[in-house]
């Protein structure tokens, strides 16, 4: 299995950091463009990510510190792939660690556009992060 992994520190405490991936509408700001699934263990749902809809299923939450989903594209049901956020205090704030493990045998081409997604998403939660900070 091929995985991916990102991190990002954020000048975020880990309870706005949590609010950050478990709260659908703040979900939506960075992971993708509609977020339709309440980060409940057992909860299903959707998330619509660049026209993409994927089908979610949450797997497991413990409250400010860890979210793992599963995710497919409902067209191939098998090739689903794993998500897991972690959270993690730091000295400035929190650090969000994303790790992606994507199906075998994954193809190349889309391992690499699983982490241009990433990249995406990451830069994505920061700025989201920035705009608030800069807003009284």
């Amino acid at each position: 299995m091929d995985s991916i992994t990102r991190q990002v520190d954020l000048d975020l405490d880990a309870a706005q950091l949590w609010e950050a991936i478990s709260d659908p509408e703040q979900l939506a700001a960075w992971l993708g463009d509609d977020v339709d699934v309440a980060m409940q263990p057992g909860e299903v749902g959707t998330i619509t990510d660049d026209g993409i809809v994927r089908a979610v299923r949450v797997d497991e939450v413990i409250a400010d510190r860890h979210v793992s989903f599963t995710w497919w594209d409902p067209t191939e049901p098998a090739n689903r792939s794993q998500v897991v956020f972690e959270i993690t205090a730091t000295p400035s704030g929190s650090r969000l660690t994303i790790i992606e493990t994507l199906p075998a045998p994954s193809v190349a081409s889309a391992s690499a556009q699983a982490q241009a997604r990433w990249e995406v998403r990451v830069l994505s939660l920061w700025a989201c992060t920035v705009a608030a900070a800069l807003v009284p």
